[in-house]
């Protein structure tokens, strides 16, 4: 088997190409980070690609027998995409473009596809299930998935390709390099004594960490009998608030700093303050998470901090 990772030393991703490798499967990973370079294992069936996936097709010969795309590359920083709209534009739509174009061309049939929770927006019922909800981003980062999720819809739909889409809660763990516990813990870094929580503290989710979710994104898929396109939640049934988030992570570091609030329902500009996913598709697969919220936060704790 011979697969492909977008994205590969991301955060999922630099642990997902770990996860392949380990089980005997060629990984080809293509990426623009070099800053994360140290997380790419030395392998020798592992191949490397620094480019941007918009320039995908000009290594269509190292594509040969490829029979699934983990697509993970994206510009994923919220705040960022609000000041420099473009940029979601051309990495997350464009960028899909040439991928759907790449498996077409190369007869590639399989992907694999992380989509966010932000596409449901802020009036979504809660927990929010799959389907029968209007997409109602609240960020350009948000609209720029729900545009590609269309594209795939379209490219199943026309060119028998078979994809799965993943619409995730908040994933934490090894590697992470953004994200409400890697904030906290650089903030305490600087000083221990306080820290600054970014709105009212009361904001609510799920926090599943990277090992379930990539147990699911593999244990899903061959199980679930998808014959066209599937979408699912991932997270699980299991939240916790921003402050009971911050209380887990500073008993395990064995600190009790005072909480400084920002103030507001929401961290920042298209931050959704309250993400409940319906999770029971995913478990109807027999697929299982193995940590609570509690103890994803705990054992991430404990990653970043090493």
């Amino acid at each position: 088997m011979k697969n492909l990772v977008t994205g590969c030393v991301g955060f999922i991703g630099s642990n997902l190409v770990e996860y392949l490798l380990n089980k005997g499967i060629e990984v080809i990973g293509i990426d623009i980070d070099k800053s994360r370079e140290h997380l790419l294992p030395d392998h020798k069936n592992f191949t490397m690609i620094w480019d941007s996936i918009r320039y995908l097709d000009y290594y269509h010969e190292t594509f040969k027998g490829v029979d699934t795309i983990y697509h993970l590359a994206a510009a994923s920083d919220i705040a960022r995409s609000s000041i420099n709209p473009a940029y979601d534009l051309a990495e997350n739509v464009v960028g899909t473009h040439v991928i759907l174009e790449t498996m077409r061309k190369r007869n590639i049939k399989n992907m694999i596809f992380t989509s966010t929770s932000v596409v449901y927006g802020e009036d979504a019922p809660r927990p929010t299930p799959e389907s029968g909800i209007d997409f109602d981003p609240t960020s350009q980062y948000g609209a720029s998935k729900c545009c590609v999720e269309s594209f795939i819809h379209a490219y199943v739909h026309v060119y028998g390709i078979k994809a799965w889409i993943f619409r995730f809660g908040n994933v934490i763990g090894r590697n992470q390099h953004r994200g409400v516990i890697y904030d906290f813990l650089n903030k305490l870094k600087v000083n221990p004594k306080e820290l600054e929580i970014l709105g009212d503290g009361k904001q609510i989710k799920s926090y599943v960490h990277v090992s379930d979710c990539i147990s699911a994104m593999d244990w899903i898929p061959k199980n679930d009998g998808n014959k066209g396109v599937e979408t699912y939640n991932l997270a699980i049934h299991d939240y916790k608030n921003v402050t009971e988030l911050a209380d887990i992570l500073c008993d395990e570091l064995g600190i009790k700093p005072k909480y400084n609030y920002t103030g507001g329902d929401r961290g920042w500009v298209g931050d959704v303050p309250i993400v409940m996913l319906d999770a029971t598709k995913a478990l109807s697969t027999g697929w299982k998470p193995k940590l609570n919220c509690e103890e994803a936060i705990r054992r991430t704790v404990r990653e970043l901090s090493e």
